[in-house]
């Protein structure tokens, strides 16, 4: 199949419909994220928000996406991955076309430039994909959240 594939930063910009739309698919392909969070990560790979900047590249099949990447330049690189993929989403109905998964994924990584991290879920069926392209688990991520929002911890 054809795919065609945008790449936005800083220096090309992205317009407000572009930014509406890719916050559109996401919201939609990925069901539990806010678009809030979504917005934050396109306005801080754009440079929109004070940030170390990154991109966001979307493919395209007839026109509709089929497919995104934001990613987050860190600011680091002795300790922390350089970049962060925050969102790697794929349409529903091409999850299963590991080739496309896999060619969406080495267009990200050509545009990184440097070391990437990415958070995925255990259950995540594309997990084995990004394990046979040389993601690798390292680390045990464990969050608290925001003490000062939340309810006293137990001790």
């Amino acid at each position: 199949m054809d795919y065609q594939y945008q790449l936005y930063d800083a220096f090309s910009g992205m317009s407000p419909m572009e930014k509406s739309q890719v916050v559109q698919f996401l919201t939609e392909q990925e069901g539990h994220s806010e678009c809030d969070s979504i917005r934050e990560a396109i306005e801080y790979a754009m440079k929109l928000k004070p940030s170390f900047g990154g991109f966001v590249l979307v493919a395209r099949h007839n026109k509709q996406i089929i497919g995104a990447i934001i990613a987050n330049r860190t600011g680091m690189e002795a300790y922390n991955p350089k970049n962060i993929f925050v969102f790697v989403t794929v349409e529903a109905s091409y999850r299963r076309q590991e080739a496309f998964v896999k060619q969406l994924i080495d267009q990200g990584v050509k545009y990184a430039d440097g070391d990437i991290a990415m958070h995925v879920k255990s259950d995540n069926p594309a997990l084995a994909i990004y394990q046979k392209l040389g993601f690798k688990a390292q680390y045990l991520e464990l969050r608290l959240p925001n003490p000062k929002s939340s309810p006293a911890v137990a001790s």
